[in-house]
């Protein structure tokens, strides 16, 4: 499963902001399949890579990220994929994993993928 950072419930893009993105979507990278669930941590980069790393979860992907949670998921064991601030829908990060097309973040090449990121949170107000 790849998890992919979502601004609403109801989108299939992937969101600019990882930490601050409401939803994330679960993807089978098996059959395509998803599932699309709230962020717990929305708002909070650390947490919400906690949460990611908690989950059923082999890897994900984002748009922008910074360097503590790239650090804490491959911590953890997952494979951080970079979307190259690219507007991707589910379906074409399905496409590009089933023809090992997504870039994956290492040691060698992180410090030209990773970066803090810009933006307001995507959260709901509660």
């Amino acid at each position: 499963m790849i998890a992919i950072p979502l601004d609403n419930e109801g989108s299939t893009e992937i969101s600019k902001l990882y930490g601050n993105s409401a939803f994330f979507a679960f993807l089978d990278e098996e059959t395509g399949s998803f599932k699309v669930v709230e962020n717990p941590a929305c708002g909070d980069g650390l947490n919400t890579a906690k949460f990611i790393s908690s989950q059923n979860i082999d890897s994900t992907i984002f748009y922008y990220m910074g360097d503590k949670v790239y650090e804490y998921l491959i911590e953890k064991g997952l494979k951080v994929y970079s979307c190259l601030k690219t507007h991707l829908s589910i379906d074409a990060i399905y496409m590009q994993l089933s023809t090992c097309d997504c870039i994956e973040v290492t040691k060698e090449n992180s410090s030209t993928l990773l970066d803090s990121g810009n933006g307001g949170c995507t959260c709901k107000a509660k």
